[in-house]
């Protein structure tokens, strides 16, 4: 499994399944538009505090049998106040 890390723009946040496995999407706008997935619960629910299009992020993942990149690790680059406090570090316990 190789492992590929991006860094680009999130937008379009989508909740595939909340419950009984948490699966959140979002594109990433890096060289191309990557699909991304994520399934780790903590981390999806952090995502979703991003608005879209407005913040970017470097992820780290591999690709899935539908060419998803599925998300292991992510970190958010221009975080402002409100993400440093509510998604920054509470990230920090997970990673």
């Amino acid at each position: 499994m190789k492992k590929n890390s991006y860094v680009g723009v999130i937008d379009k946040i989508r909740v595939i399944n909340m419950f009984p496995d948490t699966k959140i999407r979002f594109t990433l706008h890096a060289t191309e538009d990557i699909n991304c997935i994520v399934r780790n619960k903590k981390l999806a629910n952090l995502i979703l505090f991003l608005d879209e299009g407005k913040y970017e992020a470097s992820v780290h993942g591999y690709y899935n049998s539908r060419n998803q990149l599925v998300i292991e690790k992510f970190f958010i680059r221009n975080a402002d106040s409100f993400i440093k406090e509510f998604v920054v570090k509470p990230m920090n316990s997970i990673a």
